[in-house]
């Protein structure tokens, strides 16, 4: 299933890699979605040529959502549209036994992408957009400073409960929030690329205001013959917004990924975040580089 994951990608330009050791992560920790009935994969002469998984979720604007998976092989792209019949005819029948009044179909796709434009030929729209931005060079970082009262302290295990919860807490009012749970609390444990050395913590007494959960992807940078980390997984509590702690947080870890031996940064972002993240990251020397697709249709 990696291996068809990453010929698409490949085969489509998409500059990352997926690893078995993500997919096992992700696969572990599965909830609302059974692999004896709602995925399906598909070989050819013994081989993983494609793949199909549906899983839901209710969001916090109050809809129920349907997650449509679906990976085929560049040489077996005929398949593609077999697989999203089937992945969405499953959504539908589990959304059948489901009282909740607004139901939808959801999906992604790298806009520059073929998929992109058969989602749309399937009648899906765009419910909103995310990118990546990129920092090609880790020189000149600002020098932002934090609030008084406000530092970062190395991050210690008895730590990582509280971490977890107050970016749980910091993303409840994003959009597409989903409510988390012990099992999502268990894969973030199980997170790929841990390495809480590299995080940025910024605490006011006990209660942590802000963080970057930076990391470095070596299976990535191996692959593309570059050295980037990301400046990822980036939150700040609601009462600590617009302080500049983010904007610290973030300059911080650019530091610390130069002295890590890293020439270049990134991160994700909804480009309509409403506490002006796209805003921060472009004034922080960050160029969009790629635009992703989230979409959707009614059941």
């Amino acid at each position: 299933m990696v291996d068809v994951i990453n010929a698409v990608r490949r085969h489509d330009g998409v500059d990352d890699v997926a690893t078995v050791g993500e997919m096992a992560q992700q696969y572990e920790h599965l909830q609302r979605c059974d692999p004896a009935t709602d995925i399906i994969v598909v070989e050819r002469g013994g081989t993983v040529v494609g793949y199909a998984r549906t899983v839901w979720e209710d969001v916090v604007e109050g809809y129920r959502n349907y997650w449509v998976v679906v990976e085929a092989h560049p040489d077996d792209r005929e398949i593609e549209e077999s697989l999203y019949d089937w992945a969405e005819g499953r959504a539908r029948e589990i959304a059948a036994r489901h009282s909740t009044a607004d139901k939808r179909l959801g999906t992604w796709a790298d806009e520059a992408t073929p998929k992109a434009r058969l989602l749309r030929s399937r009648g899906y729209a765009i419910r909103r957009y995310g990118a990546t931005l990129v920092r090609t060079d880790l020189d000149q970082i600002p020098d932002l400073r934090l609030p008084a009262g406000v530092e970062v302290r190395p991050v210690e295990d008895s730590h990582l409960r509280a971490i977890w919860e107050a970016d749980v807490e910091a993303f409840r009012d994003h959009r597409g929030y989903v409510e988390q749970t012990e099992t999502d609390w268990e894969a973030w444990l199980d997170a790929p690329n841990w390495d809480p050395s590299l995080w940025q913590v910024a605490w006011a007494g006990d209660q942590v205001v802000g963080q970057v959960r930076t990391y470095i992807d070596r299976a990535e940078n191996e692959a593309f013959g570059r050295l980037r980390g990301w400046t990822e997984d980036i939150s700040t509590a609601r009462e600590w917004r617009r302080q500049g702690i983010a904007g610290s947080l973030i300059c911080s870890s650019l530091h610390l990924l130069k002295a890590r031996g890293m020439t270049e940064a990134a991160l994700g972002v909804d480009t309509e975040n409403p506490n002006g993240a796209l805003r921060l990251y472009e004034s922080l020397g960050f160029v969009r580089t790629r635009l992703f697709g989230d979409y959707e249709k009614p059941i």
